[in-house]
């Protein structure tokens, strides 16, 4: 091997001082690293194997000639000066360090390499000992890892082990209020609240050790600082990462407060709707039973000689009585709808409707088709159960002809059981069509009998437990409504289930 000519001084087979200069050729060319050995005048004494596959030529074509012939044009003219320099004070160091620095392929192409540089000495005077990587493949890992991470939707943060701030996205950058720029070598604690810094070293220090994926504060409400004194709540993603060569931490941040000051809104119009409802439930209940008594009492006092106006007015005041009872039981039903429901069991679609049918038949002169084959739904029974029978229930009080046709029907796709109900009655005029789903609304003033809130209690009780529901219509020949609802076909964990 070439790498014996003028390398090795003592040629002998074996030396006490260590291996066999033979033995050191073999090992030079098998290393998976490529190697070369260059003289002070810049000429290839010695390359092994890998570093003539790296740069798609053969050893021999290598050897004996110029170093220069390896780079890129424009840097061949400054070589030799480098190479003067690195000779007048020779000791291991990598080559352009903090740089990228790049080879020229046979083929004509650059490619990204890492140099390490050793001085070796030898017959002919000094040589230099080369070690070269092609790091094409880490370098466009890199650039992938920050593609990603810089168009990440979440705010990022890579941090170092002493608690430094490597790098930042723009999310991150802009949801605190900073100059992403200016973020690079913070420590992390100017993100913090001034009540968590104390604990916060203790707790990084302890994550390094263990290192494991995981949410940070889980069970707590997080906040982060921004820039301006404010906090804002936000969820913590961490994970351990290598980034330029050294273990660090990936910094998952998102701002949660729209979703915070949703969820309180929310939990602040059913309360106060549950109160409402509660509150009106006994206010109402006791003076309504107190007038029922009193026209029982007008009854029995008027005897059995009343005449028929009076009757009739009694009657009718009997009849509001009754309708404002109902109305309150139907105001508490739908405040207790604002919760999911969670005891799932597993129900079949037609014996579902079924049942509801048979409960509530449909009056001489109308027929029922179900088009329900679709596998068994995992799902709170009664919800359903109730929509159900709510659309089933409107679709016949609103029928204007003693004669029709209620088709229901299903389809599934991977998540949802889509379900319709579908009449050929008047239907539902355009401007009544969001109308219907909101409470206390009926279809028109005339009617007398409905409360306006079996539509909006359906609406409820299907968006409260993952769906959605509207009305198309007309269906066919100017006429018809057709209800349709998407359902969960399985059993979806919300934060209701978290304790």
């Amino acid at each position: 091997s070439r790498i014996n000519e003028g390398v090795m001084v003592n040629t002998s087979t074996e030396s006490a001082a260590g291996p066999s200069p033979e033995l050191l050729a073999r090992a030079f060319n098998a290393a998976p690293n490529g190697f070369v050995l260059v003289d002070k005048a810049g000429l290839i004494v010695a390359a092994n194997e890998a570093l003539a596959r790296m740069f798609g030529c053969t050893v021999d074509a290598l050897t004996g000639s110029s170093v220069d012939a390896l780079l890129p044009g424009p840097l061949r003219t400054e070589h030799a000066g480098l190479r003067d320099s690195f000779m007048a004070h020779p000791e291991p160091r990598p080559m352009g360090a903090g740089r990228v620095l790049f080879a020229r392929h046979a083929d004509g192409h650059d490619f990204p390499v890492e140099i390490g540089l050793n001085p070796l000495p030898a017959a002919q005077g000094l040589l230099v000992l080369a070690s070269v990587v092609d790091i094409s493949e880490r370098l466009g890992l890199e650039s992938a890892f920050r593609g990603m991470f810089d168009a990440s939707p979440y705010g990022q943060l890579i941090v170092d082990d002493a608690g430094h701030i490597v790098m930042a996205n723009r999310v991150l950058a802009e949801s605190l209020g900073h100059n992403r720029a200016a973020l690079a070598g913070q420590p992390l604690e100017m993100l913090l609240p001034e009540r968590y810094r104390p604990r916060h070293g203790a707790l990084m220090h302890g994550y390094t050790l263990t290192g494991e994926a995981r949410m940070m504060g889980q069970g707590r409400d997080l906040t982060a600082l921004h820039a301006d004194g404010t906090e804002l709540p936000v969820e913590i993603g961490l994970s351990r990462v290598r980034w330029n060569r050294q273990l660090s931490t990936l910094v998952v941040i998102s701002d949660i407060s729209v979703r915070k000051r949703l969820e309180l809104e929310l939990r602040q119009v059913n309360a106060d709707l549950q109160e409402f409802t509660y509150v009106a439930s006994h206010d109402l209940r006791s003076p309504l039973r107190g007038i029922a008594d009193l026209i029982e009492w007008i009854g029995a006092d008027l005897g059995e000689e009343v005449p028929a106006d009076v009757t009739r007015n009694l009657q009718r005041v009997n009849q509001r009585i009754q309708r404002m009872d109902r109305l309150i039981d139907d105001l508490l039903r739908y405040a207790r709808a604002g919760r999911a429901a969670t005891e799932f069991t597993q129900v079949d679609l037609h014996a579902l409707v079924k049942g509801i049918l048979e409960l509530q038949p449909p009056p001489p002169g109308f027929t029922v088709q179900l088009e329900l084959d679709v596998p068994p739904l995992q799902t709170a029974r009664v919800p359903l159960e109730t929509v159900l029978r709510n659309l089933l229930s409107n679709v016949l009080k609103h029928h204007d002809r003693p004669q029709g046709h209620i088709t229901v029907r299903a389809s599934v796709d991977d998540v949802h059981c889509r379900i319709e109900v579908e009449d050929d009655g008047p239907g539902v005029p355009e401007q009544a069509r969001a109308r219907i789903f909101k409470l206390f609304q009926t279809l028109t003033s005339s009617e007398r009998g409905g409360s306006g809130i079996g539509l909006a209690l359906t609406k409820r009780l299907v968006e409260v437990h993952g769906g959605r529901i509207d009305v198309q219509s007309p269906v066919r020949d100017g006429r018809g409504a057709c209800f349709r609802f998407d359902w969960p076909r399985f059993k979806r964990r919300t934060s209701h289930d978290q304790v």
